[in-house]
């Protein structure tokens, strides 16, 4: 029903053609992974994340529409490679204009950003997961940057979840170490205490 709807809406938007990089703004080509297309005050809009922000090319704007529906077919947490221009940057926000985007199938977090998405609870409270964003309505929302240790740069040899609030302080974030992962459970480790948690559902 998302592909249908996006894809209507972007066939039915201004016929751009792909555009020479660097036209439109700064040039640049990413990995990340898919977030959704929502209904913004601007224009409906795609968001893919990566290197922990928020890319959100609008529809009917100069993006690619080849490349718009592409991306508004792929389920939310697919990995993709993609290029484009940085039009302008906010605090986690990326206006940008979506020139090219491929599925990225050999990317080595696939399985792990996909077995993340939807909804869990914690302690009593819902979490929802989309994309690489972590969204908790009694407390924040955060952007997730994943490597083998936490901001500080030091490698802990194992996976690594570090949060960055969305609003909040840049150099600042929660790190979580995962322990574990199945279908229905997610078992992480607070590096800063030690604390135990899951993600249940």
């Amino acid at each position: 029903m998302r592909f249908a709807l996006f894809a209507s809406l972007i066939l039915t938007a201004s016929a751009a053609q792909a555009f020479e990089p660097g036209t439109l703004g700064e040039p640049t080509e990413e990995e990340g992974y898919v977030n959704r297309c929502v209904f913004l005050e601007e224009g409906n809009a795609c968001e893919i994340h990566a290197r922990g922000a928020i890319f959100l090319a609008i529809v009917g704007g100069p993006s690619d529409p080849d490349a718009m529906i592409a991306l508004a077919k792929l389920p939310q947490g697919a990995p993709v490679k993609f290029t484009g221009d940085m039009i302008s940057m906010g605090d986690v926000t990326v206006d940008f204009a979506l020139n090219t985007l491929a599925p990225n199938p050999e990317d080595p977090l696939a399985a792990l950003v996909q077995g993340f998405q939807g909804t869990w609870t914690q302690g009593g409270r819902e979490i929802t997961i989309g994309g690489l964003e972590w969204a908790n309505a009694e407390v924040a929302n955060y952007l997730i940057s994943i490597g083998t240790g936490c901001s500080d740069g030091v490698d802990l040899g194992a996976t690594h979840l570090s949060l960055y609030e969305m609003g909040g302080d840049p150099f600042t974030s929660i790190c979580l170490e995962v322990v574990d992962q199945t279908d229905a459970r997610i078992g992480l480790r607070d590096v800063a205490t030690g604390e135990d948690m899951s993600l249940t559902r």
